[in-house]
């Protein structure tokens, strides 16, 4: 795992980068549906590729830095702005996952459509 100093504390790389659990799925939870289908699954996928054993530090690190972008409650374009508060999000996200490659496996892809499937019901 990676390292990043913060104050001159070393602190595990994914620590620094990356939303927590509960955050993570509280914010998709809320907005699961007015993010639409592209935008959830992307996240979820991104979120699962993180929390892989199999992804590497330094990919967990991209995809972690756009999902706390993702999560954060202010950005370039806030979120609560009908029709494009989620486009920011969107092309941070889709810059993480085209940089990582085949980190974000096609189990991954399977996982988040079920699992934004049974959110929006």
């Amino acid at each position: 795992m990676g390292t990043e100093f913060t104050q001159g504390v070393a602190l595990p790389l994914d620590q620094t980068t990356t939303p927590d659990e509960k955050t993570f799925w509280s914010k998709m939870r809320h907005s699961a549906k007015r993010v639409g289908e592209e935008l959830a699954v992307m996240c979820i996928k991104s979120w699962l590729a993180v929390v892989d054993s199999n992804t590497s530090v330094r990919h967990k690190a991209v995809l972690g830095g756009a999902l706390a972008y993702f999560v954060l409650p202010t950005d370039m374009v806030p979120d609560v702005m009908t029709g494009v508060g989620f486009t920011d999000d969107m092309a941070a996200l889709t810059l993480a996952a085209n940089s990582v490659g085949s980190a974000i496996t096609e189990d991954h892809e399977e996982q988040a459509r079920d699992k934004w499937h049974v959110m929006i019901q």
